[in-house]
């Protein structure tokens, strides 16, 4: 059976010792890399110097990096992308937002080679600066998020999820404005512009998307 585990290139980097004379810090060797971006789908070495990748080609001598693994028969690729999880944990039940069903964004990720995850809208503008706080700011998973529609996000009550009052950006604009969610989200008004939507058209899309 060929083994189909896959190596992360951000997962796997080696700081280098002082006055160690070597080339690289880290080689992978051997390994078929599949580079999207760069259009290759092949056997490669791939060597790591300061936290970045420093070489991909062929034929690499072991001896010019400070430590080598032998990556034959495995799959080397750039830290993978999943555009949709909810990672808003905490203990409300049947909720994402601070809720049971979602998950610490550490948990699943890196050691399955996923370096950056998408929360698909957990978190609303009112609870957006704990989610931020709490739980992006503290992940080594690269967290970006999607904010809710809805004030709330996924409070797993309809009552709450359900609620257009909770929808309305006058709403928002009059109750708060926290920096975290003003910086880091596209408001109403610009995508309106945006769609080309008339100006004082009612609309109840509050922000999308994109938490950094």
């Amino acid at each position: 059976m060929i083994r189909c585990t896959v190596f992360c290139w951000l997962g796997l980097m080696v700081a280098a010792t002082a006055g160690a004379q070597t080339d690289y810090d880290f080689l992978l060797k051997g390994g078929h890399v599949i580079d999207g971006k760069n259009g290759i789908s092949a056997v490669r070495d791939v060597a790591i110097k300061d936290g970045r990748i420093a070489a991909v080609t062929t034929n690499i001598a072991a001896a010019r990096a400070l430590k080598t693994i032998d990556a034959t028969g495995f799959y080397v690729t750039p830290g993978l992308f999943d555009m949709h999880v909810h990672v808003y944990h905490g203990e409300i039940p049947n909720g994402y937002a601070k809720g049971d069903r979602s998950f610490n964004p550490d948990g699943f990720t890196l050691r399955s080679c996923v370096t950056t995850v998408t929360d698909a809208g957990s978190a609303g503008w009112r609870n957006f600066d704990d989610f931020k706080s709490r739980i992006i700011d503290n992940a080594k998973t690269r967290v970006t998020a999607f904010l809710n529609i809805v004030g709330h996000g996924m409070a797993g009550r309809p009552t709450l999820e359900q609620d257009l009052a909770d929808m309305e950006v006058l709403e928002y604009n009059r109750t708060a404005s926290p920096a975290s969610v003003r910086n880091a989200i596209i408001n109403a008004a610009s995508l309106n512009r945006l769609a080309g939507v008339p100006a004082g058209t009612a609309n109840r899309l509050l922000f999308w998307p994109g938490a950094q």
